[in-house]
């Protein structure tokens, strides 16, 4: 399925960074050579944090190249990109900046090697999270989860025996964030039918096979499950190169995720990026399939008030005047919301419910996850499993994003009746 989105990417005349991707027994060695042959090995700089330096290590030895360690469980925020800049900036521009590890891990080093214009290549530890080869990075700047351009990888180099080492967590975080596809899929094809926004129909069909793929693999044994999952994530980073967004890979479910990470109403969690995603799914879904009806209506939104600092305040707090920027960047015409005209809803009603009624059960999203080991409620998160809660994140994460999905047109309509 690589190669398909390879072949997609030349069919269609679309730039892929990411033109190299082995998966394979002897990858390491792969990367090694890769490096060698293309720039000045010794000043190539190896990234990674104390959790996947033993995997750095062979790679350092190998190219004899400095190493920049950051603390275990580095978060992908304006402390630990800083930390990386200075070390840059004290030693010298790299020739090459190579991510050894996570999700984090490779945000961090995606963002910063953007601000520098530098390539990098990935070496991703485990199947955690889909944003090898993005060409975005989800970053917390400040308190605020804001979207990055970031710089793609140039190759991926990715170990069986490495990734498949990886505490079971992780693998079960990066099935949650393949399955959120169900919903991001869903919302593209959504705005797709109400707005006309540009939905390239290969690219859609090729993370609907990466989703399906993963959904039908859950029983495989543990080892090929896991391959699976890999190929899912990397196939939905390609998926977000080609269409020059995160579009086909993130939604409603995303922005839930990105709700609860930035602790406006909420304590911080040790929960994992992917498992957020899997529990956002299972609720996005129940709200979507709870609100189907809306579709029968017409709309007339008063974005003014949608958002209205009294709207926004009284969650977002401090990060509102952030949060209002993001949904109108340049006045109400900006908003996403803009976008739908007053009849769009009900002018589609038929084909929007056929579109509803073929997502998955929130029961059915559960029991898989529930396969593989992953969480599947608030609680199993650390997160308040209560209505109050639950309504809060549901009408409110919408706003994490100018992005037009059903739940912003749900929270839309629902706030412009107060």
């Amino acid at each position: 399925m690589i190669k398909e989105a390879l072949s997609i990417a030349s069919s269609c005349g679309i730039p892929l960074t990411t033109s190299v991707v082995e998966c394979s027994d002897g990858a390491t060695d792969l990367l090694v050579s890769f490096v060698k042959s293309r720039y000045n090995a010794r000043h190539a700089l190896v990234i990674c944090d104390a959790n996947t330096s033993v995997y750095a290590d062979k790679i350092v030895s190998s190219l004899s190249c400095s190493v920049f360690v950051l603390p275990g469980n580095s978060h992908a925020d304006e402390i630990h990109t800083e930390m990386l800049s200075s070390f840059i900036r004290q030693s010298g521009l790299p020739s090459i900046m190579i991510a050894v590890g996570s999700g984090s891990i490779h945000d961090i080093v995606r963002f910063c090697a953007h601000e520098i214009h530098v390539e990098m290549i990935s070496y991703p530890t485990a199947s955690s999270v889909d944003g090898f080869v993005s060409g975005v990075a989800a970053m917390t700047m400040h308190g605020q989860k804001l979207t990055y351009p970031s710089t793609s990888p140039v190759a991926l180099f990715a170990e069986p025996s490495v990734y498949r080492s990886a505490p079971s967590k992780l693998c079960a975080s990066g099935v949650g964030d393949v399955i959120g596809k169900i919903t991001a899929l869903f919302d593209w094809e959504f705005s797709h039918i109400l707005t006309g926004e540009k939905m390239n129909v290969d690219i859609y069909n090729l993370m609907k096979s990466a989703l399906d793929r993963v959904i039908e693999g859950a029983d495989k044994g543990s080892d090929e499950f896991v391959d699976l999952v890999m190929e899912g994530l990397i196939l939905s980073g390609l998926a977000m190169q080609l269409a020059g967004s995160s579009r086909p890979a993130s939604g409603s479910e995303h922005h839930m995720s990105h709700f609860w990470e930035m602790h406006v109403a909420n304590s911080p969690t040790d929960a994992l990026h992917g498992e957020k995603v899997g529990v956002g799914t299972i609720l996005m879904l129940s709200h979507i399939k709870a609100n189907a009806d809306i579709v029968m209506h017409d709309i007339d939104l008063d974005i003014s008030k949608i958002y209205s600092r009294d709207i926004v305040e009284p969650v977002y707090g401090s990060l509102t005047d952030g949060i209002i920027k993001e949904n109108m960047p340049s006045g109400v015409q900006s908003s996403a919301l803009a976008k739908l005209g007053r009849t769009s809803l009900s002018a589609n009603c038929e084909v929007l419910t056929k579109l509803i009624s073929s997502l998955p059960t929130p029961d059915f999203v559960k029991s898989m996850l529930a396969k593989v080991g992953a969480p599947v409620s608030l609680s199993e998160l650390s997160l308040p499993d209560n209505d109050k809660f639950v309504s809060t994140s549901l009408y409110y994460s919408p706003y994490v994003r100018n992005r037009l999905t059903f739940s912003k047109v749900i929270s839309a309509i629902k706030i412009s009746e107060r």
